[in-house]
């Protein structure tokens, strides 16, 4: 894997000019792994001023030169460059009171948060290694430089960001690292909800989230951050369709939804409410009515609190007050109901986790039912057949203009229309729609 020319041209540039540059961070551990890196950073023994001047000829954004930071932007987006720095003491637990400018690339990278991104890389690929991150990548750990305890006095999100590495390369956390994540675990909320937001995606949309949702809980994060999924755990759901707990059941079906993000956080909070809404019949056995409608409102309150957009909040209410509506038979005219109440791009997400919901539950549970219904989706969508009341040739105003008077008389019409057109589309036609109209109301 060949460094990008854009990132060369920027290297060479600084060393042309009698400075030290290297890339640094993530891009080198994910070029040591064999992955693309996502965007490079660089650090350089050359002061701010010296950064601006010696890349003069390109459009340069100050976004922190009091810490050493330059962006550079290139037609193929922007590079930060920050000079070589020792970091003070973190007074708002996110940023340096102060930073020392120092003179050497290893006294940077000791300011890092863990091994395997507190390395450096050369022009021609020389690695610069003093914390061993090299032998934690190849060991599968995530450990921080140095003590641990400091380093997440420094910035809690680091307790945060731990858990986030390790699930996403599915390594272990080295037992001292692992310590002081359980010892700093009640601090997380010091962190804005915004950073918080980012890093929990971020574990959501990793290959194993469960991996990852299993740490928080036994780290005690999960409590600070979500406490309403607590009572989850280790709850029995006294129902024979059930062979796992409910926290363990809600853990499979996240991690068998594709990973995108409303719909890995609408299987994460879609039986939230079971707990509270648990019910037992004269044998025995479990019921949980009305969790879907509950479980849509409690899942807003969270995805607000952790400053969700509105958009993801949506999408992910709709689906979890959706999901119950698996029944095993469903004429096509029911589908297109659904789908009219989730909305096109969101019936396959529901589909989706419907059979997620269903697989994680006893081994004998049937699929085929939700796999047919997918086709029965493709038929009504590749068939251009009406399916939401929005698709109707006559609203409300052209009822009212036939003399009907504004209110619930309107709705009714509507809903009559819709009705019909949802098992013959011809019939979607005004002039015929108006006939309707007039034939069976007064």
């Amino acid at each position: 894997m060949n460094i990008p020319i854009h990132i060369e041209e920027l290297l060479n540039r600084l060393e042309k000019n009698g400075y030290e540059a290297y890339l640094v961070g993530g891009c080198v551990r994910d070029f040591i792994r064999g992955i693309e890196p996502n965007d490079y950073d660089i650090a350089t023994n050359a002061k701010a001023i010296e950064t601006e001047s010696v890349f003069s000829d390109y459009r340069t954004v100050d976004i922190g030169s009091e810490y050493g930071t330059i962006v550079v932007v290139t037609q193929y987006g922007n590079v930060e460059i920050t000079s070589y720095r020792y970091d003070g003491e973190y007074d708002d637990r996110r940023h340096p009171s102060k930073v020392e400018f120092v003179n050497n690339i290893e006294e940077d990278l000791g300011r890092r948060d863990f091994t395997i991104n507190a390395m450096a890389m050369d022009l021609r690929g020389n690695i610069v290694d003093p914390y061993g991150g090299k032998i934690d990548l190849s060991r599968g750990l995530i450990q921080t430089v140095g003590d641990s305890a400091k380093r997440f006095e420094e910035d809690k999100l680091r307790i945060l960001r731990a858990i986030r590495f390790a699930t996403q390369f599915d390594f272990d956390l080295e037992p001292k690292t692992m310590g002081n994540i359980n010892k700093y675990a009640n601090s997380i909320n010091v962190v804005s909800y915004e950073r918080i937001r980012d890093e929990f995606s971020k574990i959501l949309l990793s290959k194993t989230p469960s991996r990852g949702l299993h740490l928080l809980q036994e780290t005690g994060i999960l409590n600070e951050l979500i406490p309403e999924l607590i009572p989850t755990v280790d709850f029995d759901q006294k129902t024979p369709y059930h062979n796992k707990t409910l926290f363990d059941h809600i853990l499979c079906v996240v991690d068998n939804v594709k990973p995108k993000l409303h719909l890995r956080l609408a299987a994460l909070f879609h039986d939230i409410e079971k707990p509270n809404t648990l019910t037992i019949d004269e044998s025995g056995k479990g019921h949980f009515y009305g969790h879907d409608i509950l479980g849509g409102e409690t899942a807003e309150k969270i995805m607000r609190r952790l400053r969700y957009d509105n958009i993801t909040i949506n999408a992910v209410k709709v689906l979890i007050e959706q999901h119950m509506k698996a029944h095993d038979v469903m004429t096509k005219k029911a589908v297109k109901r659904q789908m009219n109440r989730v909305g096109e791009e969101y019936i396959y997400d529901l589909l989706n986790l419907m059979i997620a919901d269903r697989i994680c539950t006893s081994e004998d549970r049937d699929i085929d039912f939700l796999l047919e219904r997918i086709g029965i989706v493709d038929e009504i969508l590749n068939n251009s057949e009406i399916y939401k009341k929005n698709q109707i040739a006559i609203n409300g105003n052209d009822i009212k203009d036939l003399g009907f008077s504004e209110g619930v008389i309107i709705g009714e019409i509507l809903d009559f229309l819709y009705e019909l057109v949802l098992e013959n589309k011809d019939l979607n036609d005004r002039d015929k729609l108006i006939e309707l109209i007039e034939k069976n109301y007064k």
